[in-house]
């Protein structure tokens, strides 16, 4: 863009780590769509992909992998796979962190645990568990995003698994060191120790219960995971262990800080809380627009398998590209009124859960726990916001806050 001079202005760059940019990712990143939708970024060391049809190219795209937990850990740790020798095995065992053809296979013999009809079988459990929640914080001062977000999907993913309910902290925990590590806009040693460590623990545990529904079969997900067969193909231990890791660690973490922002978002705007009552069709549709607009997962990391050309620039082999959903759902080129929440909008396109073959397994899952808990909050509960302050969470990957005083009670 020119200034009165004739000079086109200098493209900013983008720190993922600034306060500013954690506060409102929208508006520098909207600036790179419209100056440089591939841009190179010298804080970052990647390119910056904006625009919705280049976002949707970078997760499509066979020139660009999705192995990529190893190379971005090796920014901090030159030699991962010898100092960590489990992060670097399991890389290559999580559905989301693999390319073709092993994809296709993980995925086709995960896929029927996801199927709308288990989903649907878990709704009254989902139900019963946003009920009881919101039963026991009635009344009382709590932090938000510890007592009513992070509990949540920590009870229905442990329920799904059949793990053991006083184990339930410990898997949440566990799930948050992972991505702590994984998707961290500041990665430290001491993160990738302990997502190392954790690795090592949360294994102990799920192979006592793998070998527990080998010899007697629950209706469970875990149960569905080691009955899975395709053909005379089924998954061995090792990528057992990497479907627990992937759907635990996803459904807990993006389910989690969805339950905060959607709360917020839903808290300041009464017609839309009135929408969400209607039915649960419309509650469906409020819970899609408000994962196209929140922007919970910022984007995500590929790598170059080898050079080519892209908007003027040359990608190399080996550089890091950031496909961000975030702008990408609010990319105006693709969006009539991106930044307003409409939900009858068509949200077929959203990239809420990741588009191309890498679209979350798990989406229909985290949708009805959505629309399930914020129907049971906003139907039956009045909801006090008690700080304006706004702590938000230290990831890439995620948008999220680090905690949120509120007061729940019962109309």
């Amino acid at each position: 863009m020119a200034g009165e001079t004739g000079i086109a202005e200098p493209v900013q760059d983008v720190d993922f780590g600034s306060p500013a940019f954690l506060e409102d990712p929208w508006s520098p990143l909207r600036a790179l769509q419209d100056q440089d939708p591939v841009f190179w970024s010298e804080k970052q060391q990647a390119w910056i992909v904006t625009r919705y049809e280049d976002v949707m190219a970078t997760f499509r795209d066979q020139r660009l992998s999705a192995s990529r937990i190893v190379p971005f850990l090796s920014t901090l740790v030159p030699d991962v796979r010898a100092e960590y020798p489990l992060v670097a095995h399991f890389e290559e065992k999580w559905i989301s962190n693999v390319d073709q053809p092993v994809h296709s296979r993980l995925r086709r013999l995960m896929a029927n645990a996801f199927s709308r009809k288990v989903v649907d079988a878990l709704r009254p459990a989902s139900r019963k568990i946003s009920e009881d929640i919101l039963r026991e914080v009635n009344g009382r001062e709590v932090d938000y995003v510890h007592a009513v977000a992070r509990e949540l999907p920590a009870r229905v993913i442990t329920a799904m698994f059949g793990i053991p309910d006083h184990l339930r902290d410990q898997f949440a925990d566990w799930a948050g060191a992972i991505q702590q590590a994984t998707g961290a806009a500041v990665l430290t040693r001491e993160m990738v120790d302990l997502y190392h460590q954790t690795l090592a623990d949360m294994n102990v545990e799920l192979l006592k219960l793998i070998a527990e529904r080998r010899e007697s079969p629950k209706e469970d997900l875990l149960s569905q995971f080691v009955q899975a067969r395709d053909a005379n193909d089924q998954l061995s231990d090792d990528e057992l262990l990497g479907a627990c890791h992937a759907t635990i660690i996803a459904g807990f973490e993006t389910t989690m800080h969805m339950l905060t922002l959607g709360m917020l978002e839903l808290h300041e705007r009464p017609a839309l809380q009135a929408r969400l009552l209607s039915g649960p069709a419309d509650a469906a549709k409020v819970v899609d627009e408000l994962l196209r607009y929140i922007g919970m997962a910022k984007g995500m990391l590929r790598i170059a398998r080898e050079d080519f050309e892209w908007h003027g620039h040359t990608i190399r082999k080996g550089d890091f590209v950031y496909g961000m959903n975030i702008s990408a759902n609010r990319d105006p080129r693709m969006w009539q009124r991106p930044d307003e929440i409409a939900p009858d909008r068509d949200n077929n396109r959203s990239m809420a859960f990741g588009p191309g073959m890498h679209f979350c397994l798990g989406h229909l899952l985290a949708k009805m726990e959505l629309a399930e808990f914020f129907t049971e909050l906003f139907g039956s509960y009045d909801v006090t916001i008690l700080s304006a302050e706004r702590p938000w969470i230290n990831s890439f990957t995620f948008r999220g806050l680090d905690r949120l005083p509120v007061r729940i009670s019962r109309k």
